[in-house]
């Protein structure tokens, strides 16, 4: 019984000090960060959940991140421009936001990011015009 007792008091234990450095991992980008904004969107096509978040840190620095993908710098980007899919009395209209940026490999790409909510859209464009862009 003492056997079991000490086996799962070690593994309690290691599992909070695991958690522990998680934690500190968190605050630390936390604290450089001085504003994050962020949207829950569809990325490239309708229904393939994400978050894009627009994060500042000192310096003047900005990254747009959408998921858990790589973050892009505010001077990566080239071009943003706001398209609309009018819907139909079956469908409701489709907002598009497609991103042109330049990758770590200086290759151009784009990425879309869809809104089903014309005011999340709206939102969104302010936040992108309160972001520089």
């Amino acid at each position: 019984m003492k056997k079991n007792f000490l086996i799962i008091t070690l593994l309690l234990l290691s599992n909070i000090c695991i958690f522990d450095s998680l934690k500190s991992e968190e605050i630390l980008e936390d604290k450089n960060l001085i504003e994050k904004v962020s949207f829950d969107i569809w990325w490239e096509e309708k229904y393939n959940d994400s978050i894009i978040n627009l994060r500042t840190y000192p310096e003047g620095i900005k990254t747009i991140q959408v998921g858990n993908g790589r973050s892009i710098n505010k001077n990566q980007v080239l071009e943003i421009y706001r398209e609309v899919n009018k819907g139909s009395i079956f469908s409701s209209s489709l907002y598009f936001f497609n991103i042109v940026y330049k990758d770590e490999n200086s290759k151009v790409s784009t990425g879309k990011i869809i809104f089903s909510n014309k005011k999340s859209s709206r939102n969104f464009e302010k936040a992108l015009v309160d972001f520089g862009f």
